[in-house]
């Protein structure tokens, strides 16, 4: 229990929570985020109609969250690295690094109240958004189960992409670097499994390793978001629309091939994510630490000769 009230009554969290809360550009932030996913909403609804509400079938409304989730995991996805890569690197450039230090917060405690403070404006930005899926609810086609797994899935990634910028910012001392950095790793998880994935399958349809060679694809394809996304939304027996972009009838082609709905791909892709983001922040703990970086190295060097 005290360790619990430790950590909620931690004064670096609670600063950073009211210093971003009171800010008026948050306000704004979230104004043109919900403006934003509203208005993508409405357009998609009125051009799948011709502006004849009545028309709106089931399968439309499956089309309409399918589309929402996606541009949801996009802008979360783009929107946290901007946030999150200036955690500890921006307290160094404004050279408070050193005084936070001498303060009686462990360093665990410090990255900790990063990573959340980090994390907690965007999570907001998720939930503010179920009021505009209840409009799929009106017409049927998904049932709020479906929703809430997907928010799931959603705020996962949003966990692993915001531990990967501190990670990115605790050992690098710049934020432009770290921000470029984070970016990057994002960019190799979205794009680069699915080139990766997608030269895999080429490759196995001219060898004799084909069996192996696909396993590995669809090691590669249950890394990226995209596709556990859609593997999600199939495997909840929502009403399948008629898939009339070549992209994505692609990416559920996939998901059918390489059997992403599998319990081995949900298993490999938790674990990455979740212990991938634990492994990160530990590290970025001991990064922080006073002379943690010396230490590391000096037990390195006397394993290697050993």
């Amino acid at each position: 229990m005290h360790f619990i009230e430790s950590w909620f009554g931690n004064p670096l969290w609670r600063k950073e929570l009211r210093q971003r809360m009171r800010s008026g550009r948050t306000v704004l932030a979230m104004s043109l985020y919900l403006f934003v996913i509203g208005t993508v909403a409405f357009v998609f609804m009125y051009v799948n109609v011709q502006g004849q509400t009545l028309l709106l079938q089931p399968t439309r409304t499956a089309e309409l969250f399918m589309f929402l989730s996606y541009l949801q995991l996009a802008m979360i996805s783009f929107v946290t690295p901007g946030i999150a890569a200036g955690a500890i690197s921006g307290e160094r450039e404004r050279q408070t690094l050193a005084v936070l230090l001498t303060t009686p917060l462990s360093p665990a405690s410090i990255i900790v109240a990063k990573f959340i403070s980090s994390i907690s404006f965007l999570l907001l930005l998720i939930v503010m958004t179920l009021p505009l899926y209840s409009i799929v609810f009106l017409f049927g086609g998904v049932v709020p189960s479906q929703v809430l797994a997907v928010f799931g899935l959603q705020s996962l990634t949003l966990g692993t992409i915001a531990s990967v910028s501190v990670f990115w910012s605790t050992w690098l001392r710049k934020t432009g670097w770290s921000t470029v950095l984070s970016y990057a790793t994002v960019a190799m998880v979205f794009l680069g499994s699915a080139i990766l994935g997608y030269f895999l399958d080429d490759l196995a349809n001219h060898s004799p390793d084909q069996g192996i060679i696909t396993w590995v694809s669809g090691l590669c394809y249950s890394m990226n978001p995209i596709y556990m996304q859609a593997s999600l939304e199939a495997t909840l027996g929502f009403i399948t629309p008629a898939f009339h972009q070549p992209a994505v009838a692609s990416v559920f082609s996939i998901v059918t091939t390489h059997d992403l709905s599998s319990s081995i791909s949900w298993l490999f892709f938790l674990v990455v994510y979740g212990f991938g983001s634990v492994i990160l922040l530990v590290t970025s703990i001991w990064r922080l630490r006073p002379g943690g970086w010396i230490v590391l190295k000096k037990r390195v060097i006397k394993w290697l000769l050993r």
